[in-house]
Parts: structure tokens; C-alpha cells; sequence
């Protein structure tokens, strides 16, 4: 702990505020780059956000070519479609625009363009970062919401459909060139995935911050992130149009995937398995474990010290209970679920989803020990 040897790496350089977006395509012609892939999806291709980037490409004179075949939870399908592409036309460097999705399968493609394959290759939980070189094409991000911070972060989550499951991919060499956090790009973003986004980047900052891993860097961050969220997140879902809480919330969910480098823990693992088994919305299922998993991490005396230490950050009492009925009340208030009643969970399937999620690398960072029988536990408090 404080005693001991620690090493420290904090995120990329960032462009931040409104038109930052249509800013980045002069930047990257400084580097000399003439040609790219743009990463996005079908919903942010309806929205026109793509187009309006593709213009400002355009106007640099320089060519970008479009991959948006990019699912909620991405898979190494999308991957391999897209690096084909890549190579295929030739691109130089890579822009991901969208929310985690884009950016993971964009970060994923960085690597595939100059590494073979498979993706699991270079599963983290195998030591599969060891193979990343650094040789990969220059990576540019721009969340177009502000949930999973993917934009400043080393990683991406992606699932291997031969083997139904999730994986993460690693390695510092992953962190994009430039995040570009432009509160204009989520004005319209609709209040529903304002608020599974926003609730992802709460339990990023949160499980981060309680996390028993000594990095005060982190947890000021995580702490600040909070803040944002818990003062922000119900003002960017009432208001979308509200440009200081987008700037917030975006801030916020940088902050959290900056802080989280301490690592995740049952929160996620959970979300990870309901992701791979329901195809839910990572947010949405972050939402509806967050507070039972809270009252279970509590049992451990140092999260529920650290927990209690988090009143004065959200504006109640000192003391876990307290914290944790203030949590809840966030999440009801921006209409996430607090249960997985809603989910279609059938009782035959709740030893699967704990098997997934004791299996998931982020379980056994979790500062509560997590045994046999406490995931189907919290499943069936939920249900």
C-alpha cells in the first residue's frame, strides 16, 4: 500500500468543448495523415453526427471512409469486418465516433490492422497484452455519450461469438491519440440512454473509488467523477439540451474510466454476464445490480467505511445505509431499473449467469471476497 513500489499511467491529451468534433480533421492533417476509417453505428449514422464530421474531413481535403456495422454489445465479427476495410482502402488512421461500442470495436481494429489474428489472442486474462507491439495506426476517439470513458481508456471489451463470451484487450499502446469530448455531439442523445450511460459512469467512478488498490490519484478522480454524475446526470436526463450538464457528464465519464485503472469489480462482472446471456444494455444492467451489490460489499468493513466517506460527496450522512438509500434514489429518479424483474431471468438460468460472472477477471478484484453462491444470492434478490 503506501509502503510499497507502485507505477502510475494517466490518459491521453483532450480536446475539449462545443465544435471540438469538426476541429480534430485539421488537427490530424498537421500529422501529415490523408486517409482514414471512421468507426460509428447504424443509430448514430440516423442521427447525422457521422455526416456532419465527414464534411469536416471533407473541407481538410482528406478522405475518410466509413465503417458503421457496429452492434450494441460488439463482437469480434465487427472487428474483423472492419479492419478488412481498414486495410482494404488503405487507411492511415482511425477515428471511432460513438459510444463505447464504436470506440471499443475502433480500439480493437487498431490492433488488428498490424497484428494477426484471432481476436482472443489477446485475451488480458490470458496474458495476451504481451503480444501487442506498438506499431499500430494513429487512434482518434469522440464519445458521443458520457458513460464508458472508453475514449481515455487502454482497453476494450469485446465478444468472441465462437466462444460466447466477453473479453478484454489491453495494453497501454491502445490508448487513443486524442479523446475529443464535445458536449454538442450528445445533445442528442434521448433520455433513456442519457441515463444507462450516465448510471455506467457512476459505477465506473464508484467501483473504482472502492476498490482496495493505493492510488490517491484515482480516487480524487473517482470522487470528482461522482460529484459530476450525482449533481449533473438527473439535469442532462431532464434537459437534454443542456450544455453544461452534457460538458459535465462527459467530464465525469472521463474521470471514471481514468480512475478505473485501480480496476472493477462484481458490479461489472454481473453487467458482463447479463450483456452476454440478454444482450442488456451494459448501463441498464450496471443500474440494476448497482444497489444489491452495494449492501453485499458492505459486509466488508473497508468498503463500508469507504462507502459512509462518500456522504459528503453526495450530500447526505456520513454513513453507508444512508449512501446507499441516496444511490437508489438517483437511479429511480432517471428512471433506471433497480431490479432485473424486467429481463426475462428464468430460475434455471441463474447458475449460468453466476458461473459467467465468477469466471469474469473483474470478480476477483472485487474488495468484498465474492464465493459460491452470492452471485445467485444477489440474482435472486433482484428477481
Amino acid at each position: 500500500m503506501p509502503g510499497s513500489r507502485h507505477t502510475y499511467s494517466f490518459p491521453t491529451r483532450i480536446e475539449y468543448g462545443p465544435g471540438a468534433m469538426t476541429d480534430l480533421p485539421a488537427i490530424i492533417k498537421q500529422s501529415g495523415l490523408r486517409k482514414g476509417l471512421l468507426v460509428s453505428d447504424p443509430g448514430i449514422e440516423e442521427v447525422g453526427t457521422p455526416e456532419i464530421l465527414r464534411k469536416a474531413f471533407d473541407a481538410e481535403g482528406m478522405e475518410i471512409v466509413t465503417f458503421s456495422d457496429v452492434v450494441s454489445n460488439p463482437t469480434d465479427e465487427n472487428v474483423y469486418a472492419g479492419t478488412k476495410i481498414y486495410k482494404d482502402k488503405n487507411c492511415r488512421f482511425i477515428v471511432a465516433l460513438g459510444g463505447g461500442s464504436p470506440i471499443d470495436v475502433g480500439k480493437t481494429i487498431k490492433v488488428m490492422a498490424t497484428h494477426d489474428g484471432p481476436v482472443e489472442k489477446y485475451d488480458d486474462a490470458k496474458g495476451g497484452d504481451r503480444y501487442i507491439q506498438n506499431d499500430m495506426p494513429p487512434f482518434y476517439a469522440i464519445p458521443t455519450t458520457a458513460g464508458t470513458g472508453s475514449e481515455v481508456g487502454r482497453s476494450s471489451v469485446v465478444t468472441v461469438k465462437r466462444l460466447n463470451k466477453k473479453m478484454i484487450i489491453f495494453s497501454p499502446y491502445m490508448m487513443p491519440d486524442i479523446a475529443v469530448l464535445d458536449p454538442k455531439v450528445t445533445l442528442s442523445l434521448p433520455p433513456g440512454l442519457t441515463a444507462a450511460t450516465g448510471i455506467d459512469a457512476f459505477v465506473h467512478n464508484l467501483e473504482a473509488y472502492l476498490m482496495d488498490t493505493f492510488h490517491p490519484f484515482a480516487d480524487g478522480l473517482a470522487k470528482e467523477g461522482l460529484s459530476r454524475c450525482f449533481k449533473y446526470l438527473p439535469v442532462a436526463v431532464k434537459n437534454g439540451e443542456n450544455l453544461q450538464a452534457r460538458g459535465e457528464m462527459l467530464m465525469a465519464s472521463a474521470m471514471g474510466a481514468t480512475a478505473f485503472q485501480k480496476g472493477l469489480g462484481l458490479n461489472h462482472a454481473i453487467a458482463h454476464a447479463l450483456s452476454v446471456f440478454y444482450d442488456t444494455h451494459h448501463g441498464l444492467a450496471n443500474a440494476a445490480v448497482l444497489v444489491e451489490v452495494m449492501k453485499f460489499n458492505q459486509r466488508d468493513s473497508a468498503v463500508a467505511a469507504k462507502l459512509a466517506a462518500l456522504g459528503t460527496v453526495l450530500g447526505t450522512q456520513n454513513d453507508a445505509d444512508a449512501v446507499i438509500k441516496t444511490i437508489n434514489n438517483l437511479v429511480t429518479s432517471i428512471n433506471m431499473p433497480t431490479n432485473l424483474q424486467g429481463i426475462g431471468i428464468e430460475n434455471s438460468q441463474i447458475q449460468a449467469l453466476e458461473d459467467y460472472a465468477l469466471n469474469d477477471p473483474l470478480c476477483s478484484l472485487n474488495p468484498a471476497k465474492v464465493n459460491t453462491g452470492d452471485v445467485v444470492k444477489i440474482i435472486e434478490n433482484l428477481l
